[in-house]
């Protein structure tokens, strides 16, 4: 079982983190990236201490992937949401606005010649590259790999739902218990 947190940026402010999970933080040039990934971790560790495990223990592998040694957990955030999946295996997750048509001639890098076929015949475009690239992009997370060539040339099954204007993919296919700014959702 997955469970999956979504949240609105809306209410995301500056916070103090521990400093294993600062550190990583820092590397993020951008002053909202950083923002958005303290807040997420700070999220992360509300959830990890609420359940019993200790968040001082994540560590970051040399890819940037955090590791904690009794459950496994992925982050993803956006201009709009702050997503993470938890669970007892491996998981990824990624979260994204739905792709603008200027974007849409990524489409024949980053998807097979079968996902291409059907994008093709697609009346929603934009809705289904952002689902598979954001299929993709869990994948690598959940392989610990990053987004890769061997991963964009893959094709993914995994979870995906639309939420107002992105896409949230999780892999792998499981059970998902869902919550939105802390109500659970079905």
């Amino acid at each position: 079982m997955i469970t999956l947190y979504i949240y609105t940026t809306d209410n995301v402010k500056d916070i103090e983190l521990p400093k294993n999970l600062d550190t990583h933080c820092d590397k993020y040039n951008h002053k909202i990236t950083k923002q958005l990934s303290r807040y997420a971790y700070y999220l992360l560790s509300e959830k990890l201490k609420k359940s019993g495990y200790d968040p001082s223990l994540i560590t970051f592998d040399a890819k940037g992937k955090g590791i904690h040694p009794h459950i496994s957990f992925s982050l993803s955030h956006s201009q709009d949401y702050i997503v993470i999946a938890i669970s007892e295996a491996s998981v990824g997750v990624d979260v994204e606005e739905i792709v603008i048509d200027e974007k849409l001639k990524l489409a024949a890098k980053i998807l097979t010649d079968e996902e291409y076929d059907i994008f093709d015949r697609k009346l929603d475009k934009n809705g289904y590259l952002t689902e598979k690239w954001t299929l993709k992009e869990a994948y690598g997370k959940f392989l610990g790999i990053g987004l890769t060539n061997s991963v964009l040339m893959t094709t993914v099954e995994g979870y995906s739902l639309n939420v107002k204007g992105a896409v949230v993919s999780v892999y792998p296919k499981q059970p998902v218990k869902m919550y939105y700014n802390e109500r659970e959702i079905s």
